[in-house]
């Protein structure tokens, strides 16, 4: 019997400093990557404002390849829903809220819980060059009450921070080899 009172205390001790830590823990969070992308602005842009396009770079489609994923409304177009469902990432949707061809693209992310939980992110694209583009990846969002502790120790950035990376060198490779292969058909074409 005393060891269970003493189990219990430990519980019970455990739970209030949990409890304690998601008071004081920041409620939101803001993960934001970026890169440059050697290819036009037009280009890259087609990848991030066609939600059918992610498919070919987003780097959770590498996690878990049992994804399946559903479109609805005008493709590229402000209200345009991907909804997916998978073993690993479970279900969930992204609605873009505005399009800004080719320079800004912003989207509702929402992952069907429990808890359910949704961030708010943009895409911000930039032209250095005829054919380099500047890519700004940012997710914002709140962290449900009962996960603010694990996000003070672990943190949404070192969470999400490295898919973002991973995300933008696969929209890096897809990109700059699109172009070096248009070019070569251009360059093709010119000498005949």
């Amino acid at each position: 019997m005393k060891v269970i009172k003493t189990i219990l205390k430990i519980l019970l001790i455990l739970l209030i400093v949990y409890l304690i830590s998601a008071f004081l823990a920041k409620s939101s969070y803001i993960v934001e990557r970026s890169a440059i992308i050697n290819a036009p602005q037009k280009l890259v842009y087609i990848h991030l404002g066609i939600l059918r396009n992610w498919e070919n770079w987003s780097p959770w489609k590498e996690m878990d390849p049992t994804v399946v994923n559903t479109y609805e409304g005008p493709d590229g177009k402000t209200g345009s829903i991907m909804k997916w469902v998978g073993d690993k990432t479970g279900a969930g949707q992204i609605e873009l809220l505005t399009v800004d061809p080719p320079k800004y693209v912003k989207y509702k992310l929402k992952f069907n819980g429990p808890p359910d939980m949704g961030s708010i992110g943009t895409f911000q694209l930039s032209e250095i060059a005829a054919d380099k583009t500047k890519v700004v990846w940012t997710d914002a969002g709140d962290i449900p009450f009962i996960f603010r502790p694990i996000n003070m120790f672990w943190g949404m950035d070192k969470m999400l921070g490295p898919d973002f990376e991973h995300g933008l060198a696969n929209l890096e490779s897809l990109s700059s080899n699109q172009y070096r292969e248009a070019l070569k058909v251009i360059n093709t074409d010119s000498i005949q």
